[in-house]
């Protein structure tokens, strides 16, 4: 083989014809990938690519890119350059290039088009740094082939906002119900989210209990009720606890979750049905400052006194907290009620998002019932509201 020397990069510069540069810069370029160069023949190469580059066309810049893709002695600055260029130059960079740090595989998914991100998605290998920042475009064709990808390391917080935001996608829960290993708090959110196939994998291959996949399909269900009718007016929101409250719906863990996430227009309307006294009432009776109030106004609901220290709990946590006209917890609630929550439960899981750790307290008080109780009236509860829930 010729060696490269300073006599190529005078004779290219002289040349004044661009598509014999482009030729000559694919050349070098393939030496620069195949061939054993000393660390000066290596710079000469490179000093020749970077000459032409700026002009050359774009059908040359991809042949440039393909030839250096895996070449793992390729200059950073030039690896960055073409995994930044448009789609066609970058693909092959950014699905093969191990010369891309995480960092400049962040920059590129942040800045560049989400077509680039989708070929980033394409590594065979992906750090966590890289797939949060993937699953965060929230793109459907990026979190299809993270979740898919097996060699992906994605964190929970990661997993947390794939279930956040395509829950309901069956492609997408599939992918990620046939991860090799998932953290337990996702797989039972997942339990409250999947059916059929992926619901019994899920089981299968964590051995979660069937009676518990129970509790959290119909804890998952109140939770979503009380979602989708946040932002409600008052009078809305007093009619539909009416309805429940008829078709003895409005159960105590309906109205424990209410008010644990700090949905105030629907719990005092849900107070004041169970209790059969006006709002204004209600209110005074969960403002009381010496804490009298609170578990006066639980004892007029006739709700389950197994329900009623935690109540007690939050009721007076919340006494001074108004209730929001777009139906989310007021600043401020989630920082009182979380430890009040975290204080009720004998294990705790950091993965947990704030409707798992509200589940997971009402089920503890549920399976402390039912230990004391052979007639295990929460399971029946629960399958009641499953039935009418599905009819």
């Amino acid at each position: 083989m010729a060696r490269l020397s300073q006599r190529d990069v005078e004779l290219l510069a002289a040349d004044p014809n661009p598509a014999n540069r482009q030729d000559a810069m694919l050349r070098v370029a393939e030496l620069y990938s195949a061939e054993p160069l000393t660390q000066a023949e290596r710079q000469i190469a490179l000093a020749i690519v970077q000459a032409v580059l700026p002009e050359a066309e774009l059908e040359f810049r991809r042949r440039l890119s393909e030839a250096l893709k895996s070449t793992p002695h390729l200059d950073h600055g030039l690896a960055r350059q073409l995994a930044e260029d448009v789609l066609d130059v970058a693909t092959p960079i950014l699905v093969h290039s191990t010369v891309l740090t995480d960092e400049d595989l962040v920059q590129v998914i942040q800045h560049c088009s989400v077509d680039h991100a989708r070929a980033v998605a394409m590594r065979p290998v992906l750090n966590v740094t890289v797939t949060d920042a993937l699953i965060r475009t929230d793109d459907e064709i990026v979190v299809v082939r993270v979740a898919a990808n097996n060699n992906a390391r994605i964190s929970a917080g990661g997993l947390h906002h794939i279930l956040d935001r395509f829950g309901d996608h069956a492609r997408i829960a599939e992918a990620v119900s046939n991860r090799p290993a998932l953290p337990l708090a996702i797989v039972e959110r997942m339990a409250s989210l999947v059916t059929g196939r992926t619901l019994e994998r899920l089981i299968g291959r964590y051995a979660v209990p069937a009676h518990r996949v129970a509790m959290i399909l119909h804890h998952s269900r109140e939770h979503f009720l009380l979602q989708s009718i946040a932002g409600e007016p008052a009078e809305e929101l007093r009619a539909f606890a009416q309805r429940l409250d008829d078709n003895r719906l409005l159960g105590p863990t309906l109205i424990m979750r209410a008010i644990a996430i700090g949905q105030f227009g629907f719990l005092l309307q849900a107070l004041s049905i169970k209790a059969n006294v006006p709002i204004s009432n209600v209110r005074r009776l969960m403002a009381d400052e010496g804490g009298r109030g609170q578990a006066e106004l639980f004892e007029h609901c006739g709700l389950d006194p197994v329900y009623r220290p935690l109540f007690v709990d939050l009721a007076y946590a919340a006494r001074n907290f108004p209730a929001t006209r777009d139906g989310k917890a007021p600043p401020g609630w989630l920082d009182l009620a979380m430890p009040i929550l975290r204080n009720r439960l004998q294990n705790f899981d950091p993965d947990w998002s704030l409707e798992q750790i509200v589940t997971e307290a009402l089920i503890e008080i549920e399976e402390e019932r039912a230990a004391g109780s052979s007639a295990g009236p929460s399971s029946l509860r629960g399958r009641n509201w499953a039935d009418k829930a599905g009819r």
